[in-house]
């Protein structure tokens, strides 16, 4: 690895682990919250984990039962009046956590009021949906979209290996991680595109599998359930991901999830990076994860950081929390959202959200349709090439 790609990569790992030194500086960002569901209590795990950088203690939710297991759940104050929430602010911003239906008209109506949104994924149900909430709000609110899988440890990581030269330009990336938007955003980041223009192919067949567990855990009698995979090709110019996906992944462990990244002189496969070091030699190098509190360490249970041999590649901006990964990424994403309503830059608006969006829209339509299709243009993607 030549020194300009050590540097690059170092660079790029500092300023991922900057967001919550900046976030804590000054102070704990005080947070609303609306939604109480499975999602919302995420983002309430990692604020009592890091009280020092939020304070989240007011929720709005529709229903009185809702509230009252939110209240029995996390003990914060709970309303089902808007207004009532609302006046318990002024908040730094609200995070957004409730059904796709519903969320374009409360971030909306938190715009109107002048507090800034973090939107949980993805920000509106379907194409017509996403394209009147983009005319109403346009590329200039104060709205962040709460994509965590690419600041998740690993995937980070990965993104800043591709990024960094070490493998050379990147021609394609092929992500079997997460459905839907989640893996679009993944293969758009490790090829490092923008909005461009993109042409699908698509394919989808049932896949049976017994279902060990679910949200809730592992289940006492699993049984067969048929699950969908779905195979599809984007073209981006000359570039090129394949998205891969059924969703038993997120719950059955010999289901495993699997990433892979090429590029001119090296490939990253999952944690294992293969690249020609200078003529002659081919390197052979794992990403390792630094983890506190193995055996003697007594520093706690916590991911440090993750390294390619002496080259950090991520630096866990949640540290000491003792947080699963998931969870480690979204806590970034609270502290990016910090900083961007003090006048920080952002991290994943609205029509980088609208666009992944679409695009997996479009390659459940190329796989309904066994059609090649490809994307028009829309609202958000008015002067937004290759980033």
């Amino acid at each position: 690895m030549n020194d300009t790609a050590i540097n690059a990569s170092t660079a790029a790992s500092s300023r991922e682990a900057a967001s919550s030194s900046e976030a804590g500086s000054r102070g704990p960002v005080r947070i609303g919250l609306a939604g109480t569901g499975w999602r919302a209590d995420f983002f309430h795990r990692v604020a009592r984990a890091r009280p020092d950088l939020f304070t989240l203690d007011t929720v709005w939710t529709r229903s009185d039962d809702s509230a009252a297991r939110a209240r029995d759940r996390w003990h914060v104050d709970v309303h089902t009046d808007w207004d009532a929430f609302t006046a318990r602010g002024p908040f730094d911003y609200v995070i957004v956590s409730v059904p796709r239906s519903a969320a374009p008209d409360l971030t909306c109506r938190l715009v109107e009021a002048g507090t800034p949104a973090l939107v949980e994924t993805p920000p509106a149900t379907d194409v017509a949906a996403m394209q009147e909430l983009y005319r109403r709000l346009g590329a200039s609110a104060p709205v962040q979209i709460a994509e965590q899988y690419q600041y998740q440890p690993h995937h980070a990581a990965r993104i800043a290996l591709a990024r960094s030269g070490l493998i050379g330009p990147v021609g394609s990336a092929r992500v079997s991680v997460a459905h839907g938007y989640h893996g679009v955003n993944l293969i758009r980041r490790l090829l490092d595109v923008g909005l461009d223009a993109v042409e699908i192919e698509a394919t989808a067949f049932p896949d049976p599998v017994v279902s060990p567990r679910d949200r809730g855990g592992w289940i006492d009698e699993p049984q067969t359930v048929t699950a969908t995979t779905t195979l599809a090709t984007l073209r981006f110019d000359q570039r090129v991901g394949v998205f891969e996906f059924d969703d038993q992944q997120y719950f059955a462990p010999y289901r495993s999830r699997h990433l892979w990244v090429r590029g001119e002189k090296g490939e990253i496969v999952d944690d294992e990076v293969t690249y020609l070091a200078r003529p002659g030699l081919v390197a052979h190098e794992r990403l390792r994860r630094d983890q506190g509190g193995f055996e003697g360490d007594l520093t706690g249970n916590h991911l440090n950081r993750l390294v390619l041999g002496d080259r950090v590649l991520y630096t866990n901006p949640m540290a000491p929390a003792a947080l699963a990964d998931d969870e480690i990424a979204i806590g970034d994403l609270m502290a990016r959202m910090a900083v961007f309503v003090a006048g920080g830059e952002g991290f994943y608006g609205l029509a980088e959200a609208c666009h992944d969006h679409y695009l997996g829209l479009l390659i459940d339509e190329a796989a309904g349709s066994r059609r090649r299709v490809r994307s028009e243009q829309q609202p958000w993607m008015a002067g937004r090439g290759s980033s």
